[in-house]
Parts: C-alpha cells; sequence; structure tokens
C-alpha cells in the first residue's frame, strides 16, 4: 500500500452484498492502478455477489479511460462479481460514442436504484408447485411418455 501512498484512493463500501466504488477523482494511470488493486483487494475479502462502479462525479471520460474500467470489470467478472456503471453524464455517454469507444456488453445504469435492481439475485423458485415430470410429456396423438397404452391407443 505504500507504493499508493501519494496517489488518491476511491472510497468503497459494501451495502446490500455490493461493492459500491464512488470515482469522484479524475482517473490516470497511477489512481486506475491503485483502484484496480483495491477493488480486486475487496472483491476478495467480501466476496461480494457484484460490483457498482459510480462515474457520476466523472465530467469528462475518453475511451482509453474507459478502456481501462473495461479491464477491472472483466477482472471482477473473474472472481465471480458482476459490474454495473452508473451515472454516466449525458455529454461523457455523447463523448465515448462520436469516439468510437468500445461499449458492447457493458451494463449500466442511470442511478444507483436501478444499478441494484440490476445485480438482484434470480427470483426464488416456487417451491409449493412441483415441476413437471416426463411422465407429465404429452407426445403426439394424445399419448403420455411412461403411460400404459389404453383401448384407445391400440386402433
Amino acid at each position: 500500500m505504500a507504493q499508493y501512498a501519494d496517489i488518491p484512493g476511491i472510497a468503497m463500501q459494501l451495502s446490500r452484498g455490493v461493492v459500491v466504488a464512488s470515482i469522484q477523482v479524475d482517473l490516470d494511470d497511477d489512481v486506475l492502478s491503485r483502484f484496480r488493486q483495491d477493488l480486486l483487494d475487496r472483491i476478495h475479502r467480501t466476496n461480494p455477489r457484484g460490483v457498482i462502479l459510480d462515474v457520476s462525479g466523472l465530467e469528462t471520460l475518453d475511451s482509453e479511460e474507459l478502456a481501462a474500467l473495461r479491464r477491472i470489470i472483466v477482472m471482477t467478472g473473474l472472481m465471480g462479481a458482476e459490474s454495473v456503471l452508473v451515472g454516466l453524464q449525458p455529454g461523457v455517454v455523447s463523448a465515448l460514442i462520436e469516439a468510437g469507444a468500445d461499449v458492447d456488453g457493458l451494463k449500466a445504469a442511470i442511478n444507483l436504484d436501478a444499478a441494484f435492481e440490476l445485480l438482484e439475485t434470480e427470483p426464488e423458485v416456487d417451491t409449493e408447485t412441483e415441476p413437471a415430470t416426463m411422465a407429465d410429456v404429452e407426445l403426439e396423438d394424445g399419448l403420455f411418455l411412461d403411460s400404459e397404452p389404453t383401448p384407445e391407443d391400440e386402433r
């Protein structure tokens, strides 16, 4: 950690099983490097189900900075935490698209509530209803799998 003593850190907190990183400082290589290390360490320690990268404090974000954030997102995914970008300013989005930045596959949300919704776990399976069995599957001509032939079937 001593190597990052002069580099501003990015605030992170664990909320509802998700690491929320609030990026409020200009991104450069040193800040991104420290952030990557701090975030991966936090994921390793807390085993969150997701990561929210709040970039609402950034007035600019160029395609190189976005590419660095994408690499961090890939790393978090390899550690089992899905990531969502939140709070992209309209001007930032417009500039990134105009610059041809690679945004394919990125998950983004307009605000923190929407980001938490994106990261919600799958809905619980209704255990009161029994799943269909193969014996319940109807085949053509009204025959059921594993059923005994009826006199009507023999005709």
